[in-house]
């Protein structure tokens, strides 16, 4: 049985203009559409590049590395107790 393909995306948004959004997707319409859906955020977001995987969980391999390499680039929080780590890093697309 094979896995579902999908993208490893990296999404800029006007509204965070410091950081960028890497994550994993089967259909990169419908996660766009996920997140633009919130009335939270002003602006919307936008597909920087995809890269075509085989693997779910590709994304977290290449959190993984971000996070080796610079601990300090993910947004990390602690909001009523609880550690919320997010898919956001600050870094320019470019270097993602």
């Amino acid at each position: 049985m094979s896995e579902k393909s999908g993208v490893i995306y990296i999404l800029t948004n006007p509204s965070f203009p410091d950081c960028v959004k890497i994550g994993y997707a089967d259909d990169i319409g419908r996660r766009l559409q996920q997140l633009n859906r919130s009335e939270c955020i002003p602006f919307a977001f936008r597909v920087y590049t995809t890269y075509e995987v085989g693997s779910q969980l590709s994304d977290t391999k290449i959190h993984a590395i971000i996070d080796k390499l610079n601990p300090n680039l993910r947004s990390i929080d602690n909001f009523n107790g609880q550690k919320r780590i997010r898919e956001f890093y600050a870094m320019p697309s470019e270097d993602a």
